[in-house]
């Protein structure tokens, strides 16, 4: 099954990926994730998605609805698929369908973690990551265990340069524009389903559980 999480940055998309995984065995390709490993890797299309990456300029859609293909098709059948990140326009997802869907493996659920744009701004202010594994911690909500220092694997936390008032400010006026139309979308496919994001990640994960279930996931 594959399954497109929606939300603003600082919803917490990252974390329940993760909670997800070990809970069920869903596996997170994270489009982010996808066009860096692919650039570092060197492979066909990581070198055609370089050249725009060098230049400062956007990855153009069909390289990275290819790319995302490519890590689908590396995970083991049955498996359920999280795509996170992508797609953030209408027309995106209208592209993305379209492959999915001439693979035989259509978009079966998309999930939107609604959270008010104040507690995402209020969560991304306190956000911390850790340098070596890219886990994802908040002083206020999620502090680690020791300040300043991952619990997974001892490595120093940062504040990623981006989480600033104004690149908040910025990033999720965008995101409130591009995602209205996307939900309407996919809400006319019948496929949307709505979650709160501001609880406890446990919290949100049962509530994602709970919706995920008829589509076939099961806790």
């Amino acid at each position: 099954m594959n399954i497109i999480l929606l939300g603003p940055q600082g919803s917490g998309k990252g974390t329940q990926a993760s909670l997800l995984n070990a809970r069920i065995g869903v596996v997170q390709v994270a489009s982010g994730d996808v066009l860096r490993a692919a650039i570092q890797s060197a492979t066909p299309l990581g070198i055609e998605a370089k050249t725009y990456y060098d230049a400062g300029d956007l990855v153009p859609d069909a390289i990275v609805i290819g790319l995302l293909i490519e890590a689908i098709d590396q995970v083991p059948d049955g498996t359920d698929v999280l795509l996170d990140g992508f797609p953030r326009t209408v027309a995106q997802a209208q592209a993305l369908d379209a492959a999915l869907a001439e693979r035989g493996s259509p978009v079966e659920k998309v999930v939107e973690l609604r959270l008010p744009l104040s507690v995402a701004k209020e969560r991304l202010s306190g956000r911390l990551v850790c340098r070596t594994c890219g886990a994802v911690y908040n002083e206020r909500t999620r502090p680690p265990t020791v300040a300043g220092v991952c619990d997974i694997d001892g490595s120093p936390l940062y504040q990623r340069a981006d989480d600033y008032p104004e690149a908040i400010e910025k990033r999720l006026r965008i995101w409130e524009r591009e995602n209205d139309a996307l939900v309407a979308y996919y809400e006319s496919k019948g496929i949307l389903e709505s979650v709160d994001a501001q609880g406890a990640p446990e919290i949100v994960m049962t509530h994602l559980l709970a919706v995920l279930a008829p589509a076939g996931a099961s806790a």
